[in-house]
């Protein structure tokens, strides 16, 4: 007895040192190995188990370590606590459900109930432009946003800072060292020159009014160089005089409210909204600059935006200021109750990425009568521990997998491995629900087309989720950004850009409402409607020449209006024939005449001049004015 103790003794040394036993010496140290263990660490029992196991089969081990139970059969050691033991650890995807586990616990989804009619408030567009016609133009849905009131409070507060503005920088002031005052119609044709120079971008701001050649553009038809930096330089959203130093967006606060109602005022959003954030370029001295790694817009100001899924239109928004007040808990969470508390009770669907998703945020959207879906961090709290094996899930599953659970109730959790897991929230999704997408599979260096499973949740997300990237997109295409030592007039520029995507947006919206019945639309592009807004809000026609620098200011101002063309013009016989204008402006249908105006204005236009249509009289009459600009 004492001599085998002594090979077991000298067995566990080799062990130690890590060298191969053979058949006879395990045989000898299993024999013992229950019986005395003392001294040897956790590294030890692990090593000897591995060359216990090695003659067993694979299958009986897996069986054993999935059941979690412990094992008494001789040469398995299983001394010490279980969770300081390496285990082999394997899949188990048959206790968690999947495709063909029938989910009987999906909650009802809360019925959409909008509030007024979807779409374009046609009421509030008339009492805004102050009209019952339906010919409106691209500067009248500006309007709504800038209106003739906010921009006749902005004048005052310019003019206010003008003129303290010109005891420090005599420059700025007129021959008689006095302050112009600034009224509504030149503020329209400053706006209309940064929308302008948003579709030609120069190097410089001179450029704009250069006389060399290969310099200069239509700058100088909206206002001269000198009264632009003026009124750049003065320009101020809020009354100087009562600024609330307490609130770190007070050099905006009445112009961002002012917008932020118009946003919600005039458009009735349809059923799914997007949630996330957006960053507006800068890096000028700022407490609350943000810097996101990553991103293509890494230095600049975020912005949690709501805007609607189809279109991108902008329904609200806050500027993030920063934790000045210390960390606040939960941020992602306050961010979307606060940008959907006008949408409450209204069964809109609000969709958000990984940023903002928890449990607690989609079972508060649930009883706020909203339904909510998006992608989600395995980190967050209440979410299923035995959902945050991703990694070992990742390994073991294959393209198209799918396992589901339900939490807090109703609360769906959805994993779907594509060339990653991902994991989702929703509180009205089904799990059984799935679509069916192609993806390149690569087998034997040759790349093939295999259709695989998609869970609804997973399609439903990528569909609906893109709204403020769309609206992103739109901004950054033309934007009126121009670099500033102010960090307030950044802002401003984007306020700007914000009301050109949402007045061209409602202007597309009202153009298919008032479409005549059997004509196809124009494509009307947003680069269109920027050029005749532009040349709206300086009065500038559509057919005017660009003059020489000496008379371009006279020229902006007394510019012809469109009510020039409502005079009776006469008609030239042309030898040619080319196609109608009015004809292939409203319906794109090439008819051919050889019916020309003379006047200079028409530039030799072609007009029908039949007993059937009279396009001549309707192109020179008021309804003509949406052809001509």
């Amino acid at each position: 007895m004492e001599g085998e103790k002594s090979q077991y003794a000298q067995l566990l040394g080799s062990l130690r040192g890590r060298r191969q036993l053979t058949a006879e010496e395990l045989q000898v140290i299993g024999e013992h190995h229950l019986e005395d263990h003392e001294g040897m660490d956790i590294e030890e029992e692990e090593y000897l188990d591995s060359q216990l196991l090695g003659d067993e089969d694979e299958d009986d081990v897996e069986e054993e370590e999935e059941s979690d139970l412990p094992s008494s059969s001789a040469g398995h050691s299983l001394t010490g606590p279980m969770s300081g033991r390496k285990r082999r650890r394997f899949s188990d995807t048959v206790s968690y459900p999947s495709y063909t586990d029938t989910d009987t616990g999906t909650p009802t989804a809360v019925a959409f109930t909008p509030r007024r009619p979807l779409g374009l408030d046609v009421g509030s567009v008339q009492r805004a432009v102050q009209t019952a016609t339906k010919t409106l133009r691209e500067v009248d849905f500006f309007m709504m946003f800038f209106t003739s009131a906010i921009v006749a409070d902005i004048c005052g507060f310019t003019n206010l800072k003008g003129w303290e503005l010109i005891m420090s920088s005599p420059s700025y002031a007129n021959r008689k060292g006095g302050w112009d005052e600034v009224t509504p119609d030149e503020l329209y044709r400053f706006l209309g020159l940064l929308i302008y120079m948003g579709l030609t971008s120069l190097p410089d701001v001179g450029r704009y009014w250069g006389t060399k050649s290969l310099q200069g553009s239509w700058a100088k038809m909206f206002m001269s160089r000198n009264r632009f930096k003026a009124l750049l330089a003065a320009l101020h959203v809020v009354d100087p005089t009562t600024e609330n130093n307490s609130d770190r967006l007070r050099k905006l606060r009445y112009l961002m409210d002012h917008l932020k109602a118009k946003c919600q005022q005039l458009y009735q959003a349809g059923k799914h909204l997007s949630v996330d954030e957006r960053m507006v370029k800068s890096k000028g001295r700022s407490g609350f600059k943000q810097y996101m790694k990553g991103k293509p817009t890494p230095w600049g100001f975020k912005l949690w935006v709501i805007a609607t899924s189809d279109s991108g239109y902008t329904l609200d928004f806050n500027v993030y200021t920063g934790s000045r007040d210390g960390r606040v808990t939960d941020l992602a969470s306050k961010v979307v109750e606060e940008l959907v508390q006008p949408f409450k009770g209204m069964g809109h669907t609000v969709w958000f990425d990984n940023f903002y998703t928890s449990p607690a945020l989609m079972i508060k959207l649930r009883g706020w009568g909203l339904n909510a879906c998006g992608t989600c961090r395995v980190n967050r709290k209440r979410f299923p521990d035995h959902f945050k094996n991703i990694k070992l899930w990742n390994r073991t599953s294959k393209r198209g997998d799918m396992r589901w659970d339900r939490i807090e109730g109703d609360v769906l959790v959805v994993q779907w491995k594509d060339t990653r897991v991902v994991s989702c929230l929703s509180n009205f999704h089904n799990a059984n629900d799935y679509t069916e997408v192609e993806r390149l599979v690569r087998k034997d260096t040759v790349w093939n087309k295999v259709a695989v499973r998609q869970p609804a949740i997973i399609s439903d997300y990528n569909q609906h989720m893109g709204g403020v990237d769309r609206s992103d997109q739109m901004i950054n295409a033309y934007s009126v950004l121009r670099k500033t030592q102010k960090w307030w007039k950044t802002l401003f520029f984007h306020f700007v850009d914000i009301a050109v995507v949402n007045s061209f947006l409602l202007f597309q919206d009202w153009q298919r409402s008032n479409a005549t019945s059997g004509h196809t639309l124009e494509r009307y592009s947003q680069i269109n409607f920027r050029e005749n807004l532009a040349r709206q809000l300086a009065g500038i026609h559509v057919d005017a020449l660009l003059q020489s620098q000496s008379s371009a200011a006279q020229t902006a101002y007394d510019s012809p209006s469109s009510s020039s063309f409502h005079v009776a013009h006469a008609t030239v016989f042309e030898e040619s024939r080319k196609n109608c204008c009015v004809c292939y402006k409203k319906c794109r249908i090439e008819r051919k005449t050889k019916i020309g105006c003379n006047a200079p204005e028409c530039n030799g236009k072609r007009f029908c001049f039949v007993s059937e249509r009279n396009c001549f009289l309707e192109y020179h009459s008021a309804e003509g004015d949406t052809f001509r600009d």
